[in-house]
């Protein structure tokens, strides 16, 4: 058999909520770094470190933005799939390892399905939670327990996990006799 290796990524596609709270950070940073100069008036020659504080403000407001571009690599190897998150392109994260021969459930994903059930952890690592390529997975993972994983999934990733899928599974999500 022939080693399978395929990456694949996705960014998070940003909505209001996330537009809103980048507006609130940049106003926040702008009230901060007033207050900061206003009190560099007051203190004379230690003004410079309230200068810093102002500079700091904006610093951080950046790094807080910037921090909300996300993107997800799933890398799928043999019978397992890492799902890494990426922040800004600067902070790599591992959220998951799976291997597909310990699924306990996978199918497309419906969020009605889902909505009334409760899960340990739940990781949504999509580009966008009304994606029509939506698939899920359930599966126990070293010191997570059980994961809850919904992802982006192309045909060429479906083809590899096909191959490592318990049958039961393969059959009831595929309908292959």
């Amino acid at each position: 058999m022939q080693d399978i290796l395929i990456e694949y990524m996705v960014k998070r596609q940003n909505g209001p909520k996330a537009a809103m709270l980048k507006v609130l950070i940049i106003l926040a940073s702008i009230i901060m770094a007033w207050f900061f100069l206003q009190l560099s008036a007051v203190l004379g020659q230690l003004s410079f470190i309230a200068v810093l504080f102002a500079v700091g403000a904006f610093y951080g407001a950046y790094l807080l933005i910037t921090s909300m571009n996300l993107e997800f690599e799933y890398s799928i190897t043999n019978g397992e799939m890492d799902v890494d998150k990426i922040i800004a392109q600067r902070k790599r994260r591992r959220l998951a390892s799976i291997k597909w021969r310990e699924v306990e459930a996978f199918g497309r994903y419906a969020p009605a399905d889902h909505a009334q059930k409760n899960y340990a952890n739940k990781i949504f690592a999509c580009d966008n939670i009304n994606s029509d390529d939506l698939w899920y997975c359930l599966a126990r993972v070293p010191q997570k327990g059980q994961v809850f994983l919904v992802f982006n999934a192309t045909e060429r990733m479906l083809d590899a996990i096909k191959k490592y899928l318990p049958k039961q599974l393969l059959f009831a999500v595929f309908k292959k006799s």
